[in-house]
């Protein structure tokens, strides 16, 4: 069995947060402090939908584990709260499950990976219309120099982008990510024998990924497009 030390992933994370923080800037940080809302509702919102999901299908191994609300705590991992903060990629504490709780273990583990992606879009398309309203009630006014509505402004934007951005990255059909698992249900026997060999070098593909940034290459088109379709209704 292939044995992979996560410690080594942290080591690289903190050399590329290093990085990034020596160059940071009065406006950078400005941004950064403005992204952690949207960082914070994409990743609890993601985590919990998985709990919540495995629960109704029968498994309440995230019920024990105290994984169905949506404290921030239950489902912040540092290393990954860090990565999407700074770098646009990370992720969340996973939601552990048994999936001998499924009536069809297939389906179960296809459905609980889903629901996480599927609450990003919804929270995407919520707070589309939470910032469309605003618009139309005058409430925050783009083309008015207010500080306070800029931040709102800002701060909805960017939580609309990260739900979107983490909902794409995380339906990339290899494995660590929730796409993997959906990938599972569709795939014969043999498919599935070769996708759980694959999972065996999920931190070296979440490693190369933040290096290289290919991650980000792969799924700017289809955020770019589900992005664009947003901004059509918001500026209808």
């Amino acid at each position: 069995m292939f044995s992979f030390d996560k410690r080594f992933v942290y080591v690289i994370i903190a050399i590329f947060a290093i990085n990034f923080l020596a160059g940071m800037t009065g406006e950078k940080l400005l941004a950064l402090v403005l992204t952690i809302p949207g960082v914070l509702i994409a990743i609890t919102f993601h985590e919990y939908a998985h709990a919540k999901a495995a629960d109704k299908l029968g498994d309440d191994t995230p019920r024990i584990q105290g994984r169905l609300n949506l404290n921030p705590f239950s489902h912040i991992d540092i290393a990954g709260f860090i990565c999407i903060a700074l770098f646009g990629f990370g992720w969340g504490k996973p939601v552990m499950i048994d999936d001998r709780n499924f009536k069809n273990k297939a389906a179960g583990n296809a459905l609980t990976a889903f629901a996480g992606p599927c609450s990003n879009i919804i929270m995407a398309i919520l707070f589309t219309i939470i910032l469309k309203i605003l618009l139309i009630t005058g409430v925050i006014l783009p083309t008015i120099n207010s500080v306070v509505g800029s931040i709102i402004l800002n701060m909805l934007i960017l939580t609309i982008q990260f739900n979107v951005v983490f909902a794409i990255f995380n339906l990339i059909p290899i494995p660590p990510f929730d796409g993997s698992r959906i990938l599972y249900f569709f795939l014969p026997a043999k498919g599935r024998e070769y996708m759980y060999k694959i999972e065996q070098y999920s931190f070296i593909i979440v490693l190369v990924i933040l290096v290289t940034g290919i991650g980000s290459k792969l799924v700017s088109p289809i955020v770019n497009f589900v992005l664009g379709l947003l901004s059509k209704f918001i500026m209808l």
